[in-house]
């Protein structure tokens, strides 16, 4: 009779381990694979934004190295021109703003130079001619006109050696 009591244990044990059905699989996948999906839409915008971050840095960098280049330009003696940067190159025209007018010197009231703002168009372009950026800088144009002038003439201190008391 022992036969017949195991008969029983081992048919319920076989009921309860039956696994999955394959509705049950087919949801399973069906869940993977809409998570896989948001997962990689997450990764490809990440990337995206990424390469935008990039790009932006490095018209941001171009443009600095423009307006650093550009400090070593005198807009009055050269309106126009290009200046070679390795990757990529400036080019700029300019235009004076304000009337050319002698500049103010000490002690006589003028300087040697003549001066003007000026409104330079400037051009970032890469290498294959394409305008990569542009932008407006002021800067002021100067050129030398007079050669040195002379110091004042020296006079004698105030009270001079007789005026001093003993």
């Amino acid at each position: 009779m022992t036969i017949s009591s195991t008969k029983p244990a081992a048919l319920a044990a076989a009921i309860g381990e039956q696994g999955f059905t394959l509705l049950e699989g087919l949801v399973a996948i069906a869940l993977l694979a809409g998570t896989l999906a948001a997962i990689f839409a997450l990764v490809g915008s990440i990337l995206s934004s990424a390469q935008r971050v990039g790009h932006s840095n490095n018209l941001v960098q171009m443009k600095l190295n423009a307006i650093e280049a550009m400090t070593t330009v005198n807009p009055m003696l050269e309106q126009s021109g290009k200046i070679e940067l390795g990757p990529y190159m400036i080019a700029w025209n300019s235009a004076a703003i304000t009337p050319v007018t002698d500049g103010v010197g000490y002690p006589l009231g003028i300087s040697l130079y003549r001066v003007a703002l000026y409104e330079n168009s400037v051009q970032i372009k890469g290498n294959d001619g394409e305008t990569l950026d542009e932008f407006k800088l002021r800067q002021v144009g100067y050129q030398r006109v007079r050669d040195n002038m002379a110091p004042l003439p020296t006079t004698p201190p105030l009270g001079g050696a007789t005026g001093m008391a003993r």
